[in-house]
């Protein structure tokens, strides 16, 4: 094992609330080297550099994929990384609701739809009304 791959499991795991499920099993029997090269790269390489904390890394990474809107599963995992290293529910929502001035509201709403289950703390109890008809109730 590398030492650039070391680096990006230890990193990879201590973000992760499912022990790095980002990389699915499925995957690595598929692309054993894909698998290989994203955690080294990704995680070994540019998640683990020195200048910004995990945290803020965190908050560029929900950023850019709720801004790009083609990968809620991806998505769904920083923000439950996020969740887990202490950023809140509220600085979640706040930063994905910075998406709509460069990326627009209908791709912030699917992200923060994307996610809802993880923010509101009821992952296994939704049952897809809006939260503010339920507030009204």
């Amino acid at each position: 094992m590398s030492e650039r791959y070391r680096a990006g499991i230890d990193t990879l795991f201590g973000l992760s609330a499912d022990n790095g499920d980002l990389v699915s099993d499925a995957l690595a029997a598929t692309a054993p080297e894909f698998v290989r090269l994203t955690v080294e790269f990704a995680f070994g390489d540019i998640f683990a550099r020195p200048g910004l904390d995990s945290r803020s890394r965190l908050f560029v990474a929900i950023g850019a994929l709720a801004a790009m809107g083609r990968s809620p599963g991806r998505l769904r995992w920083f923000v439950r990384a996020a969740l887990k290293t202490g950023v809140s529910r509220d600085e979640v929502i706040e930063a994905i609701m910075q998406v709509t001035v460069f990326a627009g509201f209908v791709t912030a709403a699917d992200a923060l739809e994307a996610c809802a289950d993880l923010l509101d703390g009821h992952a296994d109890e939704s049952d897809g009304a809006c939260p503010v008809a339920v507030g009204a109730r």
